[in-house]
C-alpha cells in the first residue's frame, strides 16, 4: 500500500541508482533530526519523514504502533533499503525485518529498545495500560512529553525554545506516551531469531544499563555488527552524524 498522504517525507540526494537508506526518528523526535547525517552521506540517496503524531505528521491518525509500521513498510515497499533507527526507530526497523520485507536489506540501531516494560517511566504516575489505550488526557501527555525532553537535552536547552514551538513539542506526547505504552504493553512484539538481514547496532559512550542488555541480546540472536561512538550520547545522529555516517557506508557496502 502506499505511504499515507498525511506522513510528511523527503528525499534527500534522490538519486535513481544510489543506495537508499531509510531513516526512522524515535519517540519524541522528528525526520529533520536525520539531515546533518544525510549531508555526510552525498552518494546515498536518504528518507526523512515524521512518524504519524510528531511534527508536520501531528495530526496523521491513527497512530498505533501498527500504524507506524506499516508507515515505514509503505517507504521501504518503494525502493530495496538500509532502515536506520534510532532509539524506538530501531524497535520499528527490527520489527518489520522480522517479518521477513523483501525491501529490506539490512537494519542499524542505536540504543533502540526490545519489547518488554523495563523502559516505562516509573516516576510518571501513570498505568501503560492507560497510555497505550489513550486513556491519558492531552494536558497530562503534553507534561511528560515535555518533562522528557528536558531529560534528553538540558532545561536551559528547552527554555530557550520559542512558545510555539514548546506547545508543539508538548502536544506531540499524546503520541510520544501511546506508542511507549504500546511497547512496554507486548503490542510490539517479535522474534529476534526470524531476523534474517545484516544487523547493525550501536550504543553511545554512556549506555544505560538496558541498552547494553539490548546490544547484547542483538549480539547473540541475530549476529549484529555492535559499535560504540566515543564521545557521544543518545542523540548521536544530532551530535555525531560523521561516525554514524561511517557505520552507515559499511554496511551499504555489505548489502549492496
Amino acid at each position: 500500500m502506499p505511504l499515507r498522504s498525511s506522513i510528511h517525507r523527503e528525499i534527500l540526494n534522490p538519486s535513481p541508482s544510489a543506495p537508499r537508506l531509510v531513516t526512522v526518528h524515535g519517540a519524541m523526535d522528528r525526520g529533520n533530526s536525520f539531515r546533518a547525517l544525510a549531508q555526510q552521506l552525498s552518494g546515498v540517496e536518504v528518507v526523512i519523514w515524521d512518524r504519524a503524531g510528531y511534527a508536520h505528521s501531528l495530526d496523521a491518525t491513527p497512530f498505533d504502533v501498527e500504524d507506524q509500521l506499516a508507515d515505514l513498510a509503505a517507504i521501504v515497499d518503494e525502493k530495496p533499503a538500509v532502515v536506520l533507527g534510532h532509539s524506538l526507530g530501531g524497535t520499528y526497523g527490527l520489527w518489520l525485518a522480522s517479518l521477513g520485507h523483501p525491501h529490506v536489506l539490512g537494519v542499524s540501531t542505536f540504543e533502540s529498545p526490545l519489547p518488554g516494560g523495563a523502559w516505562w517511566g516509573e516516576g510518571w504516575g501513570i498505568d501503560p495500560l492507560d497510555a497505550a489505550n489513550g486513556r491519558v488526557g492531552s494536558e497530562r501527555a503534553g507534561a511528560l512529553a515535555e518533562e522528557f525532553l528536558r531529560r534528553m537535552t538540558s532545561d536551559a536547552v528547552w527554555d530557550r525554545l520559542p512558545a510555539r514551538t514548546k506547545e508543539l513539542r508538548r502536544a506531540e506526547g499524546v503520541a510520544f506516551l501511546r506508542e511507549l505504552g504500546q511497547l512496554v504493553t507486548g503490542r510490539i512484539a517479535f522474534d529476534l531469531g526470524s531476523i534474517a538481514v545484516d544487523v547493525v547496532a550501536g550504543v553511545s559512550s554512556r549506555p544505560s544499563h538496558h541498552h547494553q542488555l539490548g546490544l547484547a541480546r542483538l549480539t547473540e540472536a541475530v549476529g549484529a555488527t555492535s559499535y560504540c561512538v566515543i564521545d557521544s550520547r543518545h542523540g548521536v545522529h544530532l551530535t555525531r552524524p560523521k561516525a554514524l555516517a561511517e557505520i552507515i557506508t559499511q554496511q551499504l557496502q555489505r548489502v549492496g
